[in-house]
C-alpha cells in the first residue's frame, strides 16, 4: 500500500458503511452501471437510427426487422445490456438497477412513440405491450435460442393493430 492510500481506503470504507467488501461491491456496481448506461445509449441510438430510415408507416415492421438482425448477430450473445434485460446478471446494486430502469423507461417511450406513429388509439398501452414483446423476444432469443421469436412478435403486433386492440 502506498503512503496516503490508507486514508482513501478508510474514507471509501466509511462511505460504504465500514466494510471493505461492501466498498468493493459498490465500486463494481458503479462500474457495471456506467458500462450498461453506455451500452444502453448506443443500443437505443442504433435502434432509433434504423427506425428513422423507414417510412413512417413501416416503423413497427422495422422494429422487428432490426431486432431480428440483432438477434442473428454475435452482438446479442456478447451484450451485457441484453443479459441485464433478460435478468441474467442478477439484480446488481442500486446503481445498476437505476440504469436498467432508466433504459427500460427510454425504450418504453420509444415504443410509445412508434405506437403513436402507427395510429394506435392508446399509444401508452400499446407501447407497454410492445415493450413486453421486445423484452420477451430478447429473453426468448438469448435463453431459449428461439429463432422465430421476432416473427411471432411481429404477428402479434399486426393482429393488435388490425383488430383495433392497439
Amino acid at each position: 500500500m502506498l503512503i496516503g492510500d490508507r486514508g482513501r481506503e478508510d474514507g471509501a470504507r466509511q462511505a460504504a458503511g465500514g466494510s471493505r467488501q461492501r466498498a468493493r461491491s459498490i465500486g463494481m456496481d458503479e462500474r457495471r452501471a456506467t458500462a450498461l448506461e453506455r451500452s444502453g445509449e448506443q443500443w437505443l441510438a442504433w435502434l432509433r437510427h434504423g427506425l428513422a430510415e423507414r417510412p413512417p408507416g413501416e416503423a413497427l415492421a422495422g422494429l422487428w426487422d432490426l431486432l431480428d438482425s440483432w438477434f442473428a448477430s454475435d452482438d446479442l450473445q456478447a451484450s451485457g445490456l441484453a443479459a441485464a434485460m433478460a435478468g441474467l446478471t442478477g439484480n446488481g446494486g442500486e446503481a445498476t438497477r437505476a440504469v436498467i430502469a432508466a433504459h427500460r423507461r427510454a425504450l418504453r417511450q420509444l415504443l410509445e412513440d412508434l405506437a403513436k406513429g402507427a395510429g394506435a388509439t392508446d399509444p401508452a398501452a400499446f407501447g407497454a405491450q410492445l415493450h413486453l414483446l421486445v423484452e420477451g423476444a430478447v429473453v426468448g432469443t438469448l435463453i431459449d435460442r428461439h429463432a422465430g421469436v421476432t416473427r411471432h412478435a411481429r404477428e402479434l403486433t399486426e393482429i393488435a393493430l388490425a383488430g383495433g386492440i392497439a
